[in-house]
C-alpha cells in the first residue's frame, strides 16, 4: 500500500527528490543533482560547527570540519554537483574568515590571511602547519569540494553480451570501475 503522504506523481522534466538527490531530465539527459534541501541542512549543520568552535584551535576545527565535507562530497560525487560544490566552498571559506575575525577583531585582514590561511602555500586556503612527535611537519587543510572528482555511472548497455567480441572494450571499462568503486 503506498504512503499518500510520501507518494508524489511529477513530470520527469519537474523533477523529484529521492535520497537526497534531485533527479530531473533536462532535455534529453537525465541529471542527479544534491537536493537544495541537503544542501541547506550541510551549510547549517557547517555554520553550526564554525560558530561552536571559536574556543578550539585551528587543528580541532579542522579535524571537526574535513571529515563532514569530505563524506558529502562523496556521498554526492556521482551527480552533477560541481556547481553545488563550488558554491559551498565559498560558503566555508566566508564561515571561516568570520571565524578568524571573531578571534581577532582587531587584527588586520593581512595578518589574519597570514596566519590562518596561507600555511598550505595556496594563499586562501584555511590550513595550518602541525608537528606531530617523532615525525615531519606537515600541513593540514580544510577539505574543498571542487576538488573532489565527479565519478559519472557507466550505463548499462541492454543489448551487451559478455560473449560477443564486439562489447570486451565495454566490459573492461565497467569492470574497471566497479574496482575502483569498492
Amino acid at each position: 500500500m503506498l504512503s499518500e503522504q510520501k507518494t508524489v506523481i511529477t513530470h520527469i522534466e519537474t523533477g523529484f527528490d529521492f535520497l537526497g538527490q534531485t533527479v530531473r531530465k533536462y532535455g534529453d539527459k537525465l541529471l542527479l543533482t544534491p537536493a537544495k534541501s541537503k544542501v541547506q541542512k550541510l551549510r547549517k549543520k557547517v555554520s553550526q560547527m564554525i560558530h561552536a568552535a571559536l574556543g578550539l584551535t585551528q587543528e580541532a576545527l579542522l579535524r571537526q570540519l574535513n571529515p563532514c565535507l569530505r563524506g558529502w562530497a562523496n556521498y554526492h560525487r556521482n551527480g552533477a554537483a560541481k556547481r553545488t560544490f563550488d558554491k559551498l566552498d565559498w560558503h566555508v571559506f566566508r564561515l571561516l574568515w568570520r571565524w578568524a575575525t571573531r578571534r581577532h577583531p582587531n587584527a588586520s585582514a593581512q595578518w589574519k590571511k597570514q596566519k590562518y590561511f596561507s600555511a598550505a602555500g595556496d594563499r586562501w586556503r584555511f590550513s595550518v602547519k602541525i608537528q606531530p612527535k617523532n615525525q615531519p611537519s606537515r600541513v593540514l587543510q580544510v577539505y574543498r569540494l571542487a576538488s573532489t572528482t565527479i565519478e559519472r555511472h557507466i550505463k548499462v548497455r541492454g543489448a551487451a553480451n559478455p560473449y560477443d567480441a564486439h562489447y570486451t572494450e565495454y566490459f573492461e571499462k565497467r569492470r574497471c570501475f566497479a574496482w575502483r568503486v569498492r
